[in-house]
């Protein structure tokens, strides 16, 4: 058997915790995963394994052979990517963990401009709200809005997003234009169910001054786009980051009120395994994303 595709099912497997999640992702039977493990068992004279079955956790010498071999695979990826370095083409694959929202009005169209530049890179992105698994889902990097909890991994801010709060111009009509942060406390103000700031949106003027009103609101949704789509229906007052609410500013269809006053902006940090530094397709994803999502909402 090739040796470095059964390290890497080794690794895989001490990462997904049994055969069975490795022959699903490699579309091979466990049966052949378990050859493989046990190929490199039989070449080094050691049990790798405590169990080798449906669940299996390292042995002493298990433990020293992952490390070993993180590293091997770390550097066949360098070592490819150099071939490719002089010619400023990336090469490989890189999957990605995203939120939805962020995914879906921001990110995903940029990927899709980037791919196109590079025949050698492939993309696998994954939209979900939920808490990422690193480990167990393999993923080389993702998009979120902080970076405590990621020691493991490298990360750096790509920018910063405005929130902004805005309304219907038939909404406004019917219910009066708010002047002033405390004046949100008498409208409907769509709440989202699980947001940091779901009961208190925080304001500052131009003094520095801060103001904090209770917001209430009949209706709750768990999805900033969601959120979005009711308001364009005339639902209440939101907050959006400036992505994902522009195009509604543009055409009219949104009004933003108390634009004197300014929300906590939404910080985008892009994490990665340590493995990916100075590889040229992160190096060209990162220049790509900062001149692109600058250019797109103005951000200087």
């Amino acid at each position: 058997m090739d040796r470095i595709t059964s390290i890497e099912i080794f690794v895989r497997a001490v990462e997904l915790g049994s055969f069975a999640a490795v022959a699903e992702e490699r579309d091979i039977s466990a049966q052949m995963v378990g050859k493989h493990i046990h190929g490199l068992e039989s070449s080094l004279g050691v049990k790798l394994l405590a169990k080798s079955t449906r669940f299996q956790a390292l042995t002493t010498a298990g433990e020293q052979f992952h490390r070993r071999c993180l590293n091997i695979l770390s550097e066949m990826k360098a070592a490819q990517e150099d071939i490719y370095l002089d010619l400023n083409e990336p090469v490989g694959k890189l999957k990605i963990y995203c939120g939805v929202n962020l995914g879906i009005s921001l990110l995903s169209p940029l990927l899709g401009q980037f791919i196109q530049q590079y025949p050698q890179l492939e993309i696998n992105l994954t939209l979900d709200n939920n808490p990422p698994d690193i480990h167990r889902n393999g993923y080389d990097l993702i998009f979120h809005d902080r970076i405590e909890g990621y020691e493991f991994l490298v990360g750096h801010q790509i920018c910063s997003f405005e929130m902004i709060a805005c309304a219907t111009p038939e909404y406004l009509q019917q219910h009066g234009v708010p002047r002033e942060p405390k004046a949100l406390e008498h409208h409907q103000c769509l709440r989202h169910t699980t947001a940091y700031n779901a009961y208190c949106w925080c304001f500052k003027n131009q003094a520095g001054d801060h103001f904090s009103p209770r917001i209430s609101s009949r209706f709750t949704i768990n999805s900033g786009q969601a959120m979005l789509a009711a308001a364009m229906e005339g639902a209440g007052i939101t907050i959006q980051p400036n992505f994902q609410v522009q195009a509604a500013l543009d055409s009219g269809i949104l009004v933003q009120i108390l634009a004197d006053y300014q929300l906590p902006k939404i910080d985008l940090f892009m994490l990665y395994k340590p493995s990916l530094r100075q590889t040229s397709r992160l190096t060209l994803l990162n220049d790509f994303l900062q001149r692109a999502i600058k250019n797109q909402l103005n951000i200087k």
